[in-house]
């Protein structure tokens, strides 16, 4: 008699699955930006209403934090701070995130209006910011800081390769030339760069 084979378990299978799909993400695939946005997150229906404000707060926290490291690595390194301290210190630092992508959405949207000719359409525009707020991931490699110490240009690779993945998001949800969406990203991007050093630097 043949040996009968077992079948393969299902997580086994999904876990290989997310990986290939984790892997063609990194590599800028765009297929796999638009199996995740379209197949999996169901851009434009009523699904991304819901997660939309819950990635916009991950994405300010995440963003604090880079700040906080990024400030951290230019003080003194004082450990004898007061509470007190801390805590204004924490609440800085998120308004210097939050200002940071307040200019980053507004610069974003001016781009897609006027850059891309895109008509004003609110849902539209949810579903733009939905996709590049999703396809800045790769900032959760900041959170291996808290473990690992890592040199401070660590930062800025993380936010190049946030930039690039948002332009394979952005032409994967617009449809437009690799061109204009590096211009509408890098102009957003740029922006809120200049936004926090300024903020980082004024007393």
């Amino acid at each position: 008699m043949s040996a009968r084979l077992s079948p393969i378990p299902t997580s086994s299978v999904n876990s290989w699955y997310g990986m290939i799909i984790l892997i063609d993400l990194i590599l800028h695939k765009t297929r796999a930006y638009r199996h995740l946005l379209f197949n999996k997150l169901h851009i434009g229906s009523s699904l991304d209403k819901g997660i939309l404000c819950q990635f916009i707060l991950m994405h300010i926290v995440l963003d604090a934090f880079r700040i906080s490291v990024s400030k951290n690595n230019k003080a003194d390194g004082d450990s004898s701070r007061s509470t007190l301290s801390t805590i204004c210190n924490c609440s800085e630092v998120l308004g210097d995130a939050l200002l940071g992508n307040i200019i980053f959405t507004a610069m974003l949207l001016l781009g897609v209006r006027y850059i891309l000719k895109f008509s004003f359409d609110i849902t539209r525009y949810r579903q733009i910011l939905l996709a590049i707020i999703i396809s800045s991931y790769f900032k959760l490699f900041l959170l291996t800081m808290m473990v690992w110490e890592f040199p401070s240009s660590a930062i800025f690779i993380v936010e190049a390769f946030v930039l690039s993945s948002n332009v394979v998001a952005l032409r994967v949800v617009t449809r437009f030339p690799k061109a204009h969406c590096v211009g509408v990203c890098f102009m957003a991007h740029a922006a809120k760069h200049l936004t926090e050093r300024w903020l980082m630097w004024t007393p």
